[in-house]
């Protein structure tokens, strides 16, 4: 009875799920003299993360979250936009505006983020927006 009830135990263990999710966390900094408005053109299915506005206005030099976006477990722990690009963050695809008329770059791709693994359930990407950058 012992031994089965073992087993019942460890199928339980090994079969049961488990639901933690780590996350992405997008910071953006204006190094600009110029005010930048980011505009959204995707929003996620499911979100349940505060930072995630329609639009983000950022003055100079400040620096602000864009985005959290919830990822399946570990993922955080690999740069995601290299493995897969950006089509594994469409809702973080957006317009940008500096002064309040539309930038043609797109900014948002992936060679303009740097990552860094904060943990094996947390990840930062960081985009630092130069002069460079908004010039036309």
């Amino acid at each position: 009875m012992k031994k089965v009830f073992s087993l019942f135990i460890l199928s339980l263990l090994i079969f049961s799920g488990c639901d933690y999710w780590g996350y992405y966390t997008f910071k953006v900094k204006n190094s600009t003299q110029e005010t930048i408005t980011l505009k959204f053109l995707n929003n996620s299915s499911y979100d349940r993360h505060d930072e995630n506005k329609e639009e983000v206005i950022l003055l100079p030099s400040e620096e602000k979250v864009i985005r959290i976006v919830d990822a399946p477990l570990n993922s955080p722990a690999h740069d995601c936009l290299t493995e897969h690009g950006m089509g594994y963050f469409e809702e973080l695809v957006f317009d940008t505006y500096v002064n309040d008329e539309k930038l043609e770059k797109q900014l948002w791709q992936a060679e303009n983020w740097t990552y860094h693994k904060n943990s094996k359930y947390s990840a930062d990407y960081s985009m630092t927006i130069t002069n460079e950058m908004i010039e036309e």
